[in-house]
């Protein structure tokens, strides 16, 4: 398939066009994307991440170089993204446990503590809720890889399935559970932060 027609193909929302993104350009990209990372399962995250958000952003994609180019601008924009995150979050870390030593108060050594075991209850149903209204061969596929930890060769091997569409369930789980999630998270960051 020719560089154009994949395109095309790809805004028609044809499944062969986005396997064909996966086959053409996914090794390479998560090869780029570790020399950002250095972390090869955080790499091939990323990589599913912006090869779905174009997937679902599809129709509206306005791609005037070469498609491998602007996906590799897509992941480095993503790697950079998530470092800036990375290191916002360690400096929120850093303090957090400054404020926590000033009130010689650790949340997490505290199992007790009957906000944090609310919360902590409160979130498992929330994500058990959210992962309760998915499919379920994208459930079962989730569970395998984050439960079970299977590698997604072996939940493949399993589900007599490819890999890429062990991928393509994962990143529906995880897109899914993110949407739900993103208002209730950042409250409890104080309180899951360290653990």
């Amino acid at each position: 398939m020719q560089e154009k027609e994949l395109i095309e193909a790809l805004k028609q929302g044809k499944d062969s066009a986005y396997k064909a993104l996966y086959k053409l350009h996914y090794r390479v990209l998560c090869a780029f994307a570790y020399t950002y990372v250095n972390d090869s399962f955080i790499a091939e995250s990323l990589v599913s991440d912006v090869i779905l958000s174009i997937w679902e952003k599809r129709e509206a994609i306005d791609i005037t170089q070469s498609l491998r180019a602007y996906l590799m601008k897509a992941v480095k924009n993503t790697c950079i993204n998530y470092l800036d995150h990375c290191l916002r979050r360690e400096g929120m870390k850093q303090s957090l446990s400054a404020k926590m030593e000033e009130q010689q108060l650790s949340y997490h050594e505290q199992d007790n503590y009957p906000l944090c075991s609310l919360l902590e209850k409160e979130l498992e149903s929330r994500i058990e809720h959210s992962l309760g209204e998915l499919p379920l061969l994208t459930r079962d596929i989730f569970y395998m890889s984050r439960t079970e930890k299977l590698k997604y060769q072996e939940i493949a091997l399993e589900k007599n399935i490819t890999t890429d569409i062990v991928k393509y369930h994962i990143r529906i789980a995880l897109t899914k559970l993110k949407g739900d999630l993103k208002d209730y998270l950042p409250s409890l960051l104080p309180f899951f932060i360290f653990h």
